[in-house]
């Protein structure tokens, strides 16, 4: 076998790049979105305040960054022309950079078409407050004259411009201004507030650091660097900064500590849509506030859960209360710890504080409290086994309360400094639901080895007021339910087999963790699975005898699925059209009618015997359902809440001569992140009394995940030998880790190892 080969991943990002790219907003980007937006520029203290510090570089009153705005002519032959730049004055002599964006406007919504863009120099004269400035801007040369202010800090006058050969036409005594703006340095503060996918939508994250702005040399923009600390961002902790700013627009790049371009905040000037980063002067003394409505782009690809997220920004500099949140929740989320199902409830209580700098009042305030299962329940906040709700909410703030299973909104108000209490309960209903993952269409579902799933609830906060352009502050709330009977591992994976031939039994195991007893199901010797491809309805297991114990059932093309008319599933048994006889044939059970004291345990063994009506491309992959008594207002011992689970996926190849052992997959149970794990083995065997019996050559294999091979197997392998692979596995994540190897042999043909760990 050649040398095995890891997935590649995708190239980095030069670090040494401050191109940017923007990024649209798409719930399947793999983007973070951080919004820096816009804010009109106010005149007085704090454009006066920039002024100072641009004299501080250089010599005149021009010299620094500014920020122009030229008036559309009548015509509207155009839109656009000088945007930002800098400019250096020696004595009566002015020079610089400008950045310039000409559009061509279409008929609303359509924006404006990009025309000519780009960077130019700038030159001109001042005389007192008289200033002339001309710019070669692409196809169009633009004259300004006009006058500076007594302060400093902004000027004013008429433009003209030469005909832009389809890029507009010829113009005279157009309205401009430009507005001085203060250097991009010092220690900023402020907050990231998610806007992305799953727990951290709506979620405030605090940010501070510190950002430097490079000398005026007279280009078109000057160099940002410095560094952000996202606190509590499970995406994103500390992060350099390097980009650049031109007026009032600035892009900065997101490094992460380990040198990855994440991403950044800013757009290109002229893009489309776009509200520029602007400085805004404030009562409390001037600075930058970054904040807005529009999407510019941070990439993550380690938030959990999903590859991306979108969000707002806003940071402060120079302003110590511009970007403080009227809403303080604390703590900022809750996580109960893991409990049985129908255990007593656990309370835990959160704080919401009016944390408002104005020191006003807050009016309006609405709290919702959202309480899905998880993702995996099609029945609300609620179980779609018990139709109770996971989660509960109380509060002194002025609410209703919540019963879980509904949405509760009710408008309070809370004075300044003031807070009030929420507290949350948590009874869990389930550990997983009904469906298993399987298809598309088991869109309700996970997959058993992801159980037990997280429950989660989301507490909603809306307010009347914000730092940034989200009013709506969240915290996730999540906690575990574990079931009373849990099987000793959630996958069983089969090799390839002939058909007549069965492949080697593999135990499964199931524990009763609870701290009560519970009937397992007695098996009946018609299981009610209708014909071969029938869908039929799972009926409670009220009672015992109603439904076997064990049932196989398919997945891929018919995972089961919800009966909305009888509150339960539908599914499609594991029976061969042709034999009538199963594919996956359960044996050596002792489980079957008896009842699990806790801690004890009872097993069977599970084949996988090929049958001659079932289509084995794809390769198998069904599911292990499980039925214990289940508990009703009428039957409360002896039982589970959450009977009828799917808790074993139960995999088999397609067919081909290799034969695996001990079977197709391998668990490397718990293993601390970062550390390598002992090595496991699977025997490779040529079974020369398959019916399509050769020599196998081998074209290699591919390893996914956080796993690495070797083996024994050279080039080929001819019926009636065998080899050994050898695999050890090295977590890269905390929590669920899965992988496989994909053996590629002969012309097209494959056959897969399923590997599964966990990191901690």
């Amino acid at each position: 076998m050649k040398r095995s080969t890891t997935e590649p991943v995708p190239a980095a990002t030069n670090p040494g790049t401050l191109t940017p790219v923007f990024v649209k907003r798409h719930k399947k980007s793999l983007w973070v979105v951080l919004l820096a937006g816009a804010m009109v520029a106010s005149l007085g203290v704090g454009c006066g305040s920039s002024q100072s510090a641009s004299q501080s570089q250089n010599s005149g009153p021009l010299s620094g960054n500014w920020q122009f705005t030229m008036a559309s002519p009548s015509d509207n032959s155009f839109v656009g022309g000088l945007q930002g730049g800098f400019l250096l004055q020696s004595n009566a002599s002015v020079t610089g950079g400008v950045v310039y964006s000409v559009g061509l406007p279409q008929p609303p919504p359509t924006p404006p078409t990009m025309c000519s863009s780009g960077s130019a120099p700038i030159t001109g004269q001042i005389t007192g407050q008289t200033v002339t400035l001309a710019v070669p801007a692409g196809t169009q040369t633009f004259t300004l004259t006009g006058n500076i202010s007594a302060d400093g800090s902004t000027m004013t006058g008429t433009y003209s411009s030469t005909d832009g050969k389809g890029c507009g036409t010829a113009q005279t005594g157009l309205q401009w201004s430009a507005a001085s703006v203060q250097p991009l340095t010092g220690p900023v503060q402020g907050s990231f507030h998610s806007t992305g996918f799953g727990v951290l939508l709506n979620q405030d994250f605090p940010v501070s650091g510190v950002l430097t702005q490079g000398n005026n040399i007279g280009a078109s923009n000057a160099t940002v660097t410095g560094t952000l600390s996202f606190q509590g961002y499970p995406c994103l902790g500390t992060a350099d900064v390097n980009g650049q700013i031109s007026g009032n627009s600035v892009v900065l790049q997101i490094f992460a500590t380990t040198g990855l371009d994440v991403g950044q905040i800013g757009a290109p000037l002229g893009f489309p849509n776009i509200s520029p980063v602007v400085f805004e002067n404030s009562a409390s003394g001037g600075g930058y506030l970054l904040h807005g409505t529009h999407g510019y782009g941070l990439t993550t690809k380690s938030c959990p859960g999903f590859p991306g997220d979108l969000g707002d920004v806003c940071l402060a500099l120079g302003n110590a209360t511009g970007c403080t949140e009227p809403i303080l929740l604390s703590p900022t989320s809750l996580t109960f710890p893991a409990q049985g199902v129908r255990s007593s409830p656990t309370t835990q209580q959160i704080t919401l504080t009016n944390n408002d700098p104005s020191g006003a009042a807050l009016t309006g305030v609405t709290l919702e409290f959202d309480s899905p299962s998880g993702g995996t329940s099609p029945f609300g906040g609620c179980s779609d086994f018990s139709g109770l709700a996971h989660f509960t909410e109380s509060d002194t703030c002025g609410t209703k309360g919540n019963n879980g299973c509904t949405t509760s909104v009710g408008p309070f108000s809370l004075g300044p400094q003031k807070s009030c209490v929420i507290t949350i309960s948590f009874s869990p209903q389930e550990s997983c639901s009904w469906l298993p993952f399987g298809s598309p269409s088991s869109e309700f579902g996970v997959a058993p080895a992801l159980c037990p799933f997280p429950l989660s609830a989301k507490l909603k906060v809306n307010s009347p007021r914000s730092a940034d352009n989200d009013k709506t502050f969240s915290l996730p709330i999540t906690g575990i339910g574990f079931s009373s009977i849990v099987p000793s591992t959630p996958e069983l994976d089969f090799g390839s087999e002939a058909l007549s031939e069965k492949s080697s039994p593999q135990t499964l195991s199931f524990t009763n963790q609870g701290t009560l007893p519970v009937q397992m199901v007695a098996s009946l010797s018609t299981p009610p699975c209708g014909n071969p491809g029938q869908y039929v309805p799972l009926p409670r297991p009220v009672t015992s005898g109603v439904v076997s114990d064990f049932q196989v059932v398919l997945g891929g093309s018919y995972p089961p699925k919800i009966d909305q008319k009888y509150s339960t599933v539908d599914y499609v048994c594991d029976i061969d059209p042709v034999s009538k006889e199963p594919n996956f044939q359960i044996s050596a059970d002792t489980c079957s009618g008896r009842v699990l004291a806790p801690q004890s345990f009872c097993s069977l063994d599970v084949s996988f015997v090929p049958e001659p009506g079932t289509a084995f491309n794809p390769a198998l992959d069904y599911f292990l359902e499980l039925n214990t008594l289940e508990c009703t207002s009428g039957t409360t011992t002896d039982c589970e809440v959450d009977s009828g689970r799917f808790p074993v996926e139960l995999k088999a190849n397609t067919p081909s001569p290799l034969r695996m052992s001990p079977g197709a997959g391998l668990d490397f149970g718990n293993q601390p992140k970062g550390q390598i794990s002992n090595a496991l083995t699977i025997t490779l065997f040529n079974d020369p009394k398959d019916p399509n019996s050769q020599t196998v050559n081998f074209t290699g294999n591919q390893v996914r995940g956080d796993y690495a091979e070797t083996d024994d197997c050279g080039a080929s392998l001819a019926p009636g030998n065998n080899c050994t692979m050898t695999i050890t596995f090295t977590p890269q994540i905390t929590g669920f880790d899965p992988g496989t190897i994909t053996i590629t042999y002969t012309v097209g043909q494959t056959q897969t190892v399923y590997l599964r760990g966990t990191g901690q």
